[in-house]
């Protein structure tokens, strides 16, 4: 009974909240209304292609409800956002992707910087997420060697190509021979950051790498 009412006490203090729209629920973390009209990828629009990326998919636009609530996990502590975002790229992952053809999920990871200023890699915590609905293993595979501006920054596609040029290397003591790679990040815009990354895997040997993002931008 006392840990009953310690669980009631902490609901009440904590409420769930819808991750898009903020409205307090019950017992879930994404409302009704959210979940049927959330600006969802369909078909092919759920499918990228990007230099060194063989395919990225994406369950949603990074517009609306979306942008904000990516903005609030990102900048407003709200990480357990990941565990509804997990579930958003996993159905995305295996309704466009086979992941019998995949060995391994890893992500874009952050600079020590902005990690210790965030307190958690956003991008980690999805592809956790993934991996825990998939089954399939997770891993660092990269690291970020200089801290670059934000891409966020500006939407052209050359200075974000040349702002993330070289910024990532292989962690060390990591082979990637003939592996097959998802690759997680929280937003795809012009591809810059994705490509950067998985041609630095290329690079080390890895046969494919796909991509996977919460949310796209719209073309």
């Amino acid at each position: 009974m006392p840990m009953k009412i310690l669980d009631l006490i902490t609901h009440l203090l904590y409420p769930w909240k819808c991750v898009f729209c903020e409205s307090v629920l019950k017992d879930t973390d994404i409302c009704h209304e959210c979940e049927k009209k959330l600006p969802y990828t369909v078909g092919d629009s759920a499918e990228q292609k990007f230099p060194f990326i063989d395919k990225c998919v994406s369950p949603l636009y990074y517009k609306d409800k979306v942008r904000t609530s990516v903005h609030r996990y990102k900048f407003g502590g709200c990480s357990a956002y990941s565990r509804r975002y997990g579930i958003l790229m996993s159905d995305c992952v295996e309704n466009n992707l086979d992941c019998r053809s995949i060995d391994v999920i890893s992500w874009i990871p952050l600079s020590k910087k902005r990690l210790r200023q965030r307190g958690y890699d956003q991008a980690r915590l999805i592809a956790e997420e993934i991996a825990k609905n998939t089954g399939l293993p997770c891993r660092q595979l990269l690291r970020k060697i200089k801290d670059n501006g934000a891409q966020s920054l500006t939407r052209d596609a050359k200075q974000r190509r040349d702002n993330v040029a070289g910024v990532y290397a292989l962690c060390e003591k990591t082979d990637v021979s003939g592996m097959r790679i998802l690759l997680v990040d929280d937003v795809v815009t012009t591809g810059s950051t994705m490509s950067e990354a998985a041609r630095v895997l290329r690079r080390a040997g890895a046969k494919a790498v796909y991509g996977a993002s919460l949310a796209r931008h719209e073309d």
